[in-house]
């Protein structure tokens, strides 16, 4: 027995998993449209934005996969250790979910230097 550990979900658990399971699907329902658009070659800046960044498509897809995938895998997480209120599991899980919104921030804004207008 640990001794000085609440093994109960508190209400941050609950608001903070309220608040990022919706986000992280709009954003995962995103970035797949602009995977699908993209390998699909869809015309408009959806299928099309691999040449701003002066990608390949292949490269930029599978970073949009990527992306994706993973907030799918967060959200399914998170879900998981809510339904179980397994509290360690979960805390490890929103760490994780804090240190890939850094990342895929510090990506994007890489990205965004790589930008090349159009026009």
């Amino acid at each position: 027995m640990e001794i000085g550990i609440n093994k109960k979900l508190k209400s941050y658990h609950w608001i903070v998993s309220i608040l990022t399971i919706p986000i992280f699907g709009i954003f995962a329902g995103f970035y797949g449209w602009i995977y699908y658009s993209t390998i699909s070659d869809r015309n408009g800046s959806w299928g099309n934005m691999h040449s701003y960044y002066d990608l390949t498509k292949g490269q930029f897809s599978s970073i949009r996969l990527f992306i994706s995938l993973t907030l799918i895998g967060l959200i399914i997480l998170q879900l998981k250790y809510l339904i179980k209120e397994n509290v360690n599991r979960l805390n490890k899980t929103l760490m994780i979910t804090l240190i890939f919104i850094g990342i895929w921030m510090i990506g994007e804004i890489f990205l965004q230097t790589k930008f090349i207008g159009k026009g």
